[in-house]
């Protein structure tokens, strides 16, 4: 996702600083050369200081639907003090307006707790004075990977009018189409008023279309290496985010 997000921002002509652990800046990949990149990890508070300073935006999607409590991974730890940091960041450097993906509601098979952890953070967020969008993002799939016909299908379905208003918030987005809507939910004029997002804004954003120029230009975005040291994610699986080392104690 946070690739996607990045090329599509770039598409649409934003200056782009990317936070990113030193081990996983050629991740990057092409977009590499695109971006400025800082240094910083998101579960050490310490690491963040400064690093959103003199910026219109943050946005932060970092989270899993997978806990690993033997490491330490709780779904607090990925999906709440992750956030908590990001969001004191921004207020303490000054930016305005932070955009934070969410989940409208908790993927089959995956414990509640998940759910709970970005509630928690949405809360967190509304609380913290910034002007704030919270995108609530239905399942996000890649169409080339495996199952990817399924859930095309699904999507397209769910995309008529009438099972737009009965199942609409919770039909499956391309998980590019969700990244360019969430770019540009982060580019904005003036500041937006307070909101949460749901699919159905997602799916009309992502599609606005660009022009041949943008995709003339426009990097493509990379994809972590299977097996990495962020993690080792299944092919089907569309990771919010990479998995943080382990969690120090003071960010518990």
């Amino acid at each position: 996702m946070g690739l996607r997000v990045i090329a599509a921002l770039i598409e649409l002509g934003a200056d782009v600083t990317v936070l990113v652990r030193p081990e996983n800046e050629d991740r990057l990949g092409a977009l590499r050369r695109h971006v400025r990149l800082v240094s910083g990890n998101v579960w050490d508070r310490a690491s963040l200081k400064g690093r959103s300073r003199g910026h219109g935006a943050v946005v932060h999607l970092v989270g899993s639907i997978h806990a690993q409590p033997e490491r330490g991974l709780t779904f607090q730890q990925l999906n709440l003090v992750s956030a908590r940091n990001a969001i004191s960041m921004a207020v303490s450097d000054g930016v305005p307006y932070f955009v934070l993906l969410s989940a409208v509601s908790k993927p089959l098979g995956v414990s509640v707790e998940y759910l709970r952890a970005k509630r928690a953070a949405e809360d967190y967020l509304r609380s913290s004075g910034l002007v704030w969008t919270i995108v609530r993002a239905p399942l996000l799939f890649d169409p080339a990977q495996r199952g990817g016909a399924l859930f095309s299908a699904l999507s397209a379905i769910g995309g008529l009018p009438l099972l737009r208003i009965l199942t609409g918030r919770r039909t499956p987005l391309p998980v590019d189409v969700a990244g360019r809507g969430i770019a540009h939910l982060a580019l904005q004029e003036e500041l937006p008023p307070s909101r949460r997002v749901y699919a159905g804004e997602l799916r009309r954003l992502g599609r606005v279309r660009r022009s041949r120029r943008a995709r003339e230009t426009a990097p493509a975005p990379g994809r972590p290496a299977p097996g990495s040291a962020g993690g080792d994610w299944p092919e089907d699986e569309v990771p919010f985010g990479w998995l943080p080392g382990p969690p120090r104690r003071d960010d518990g």
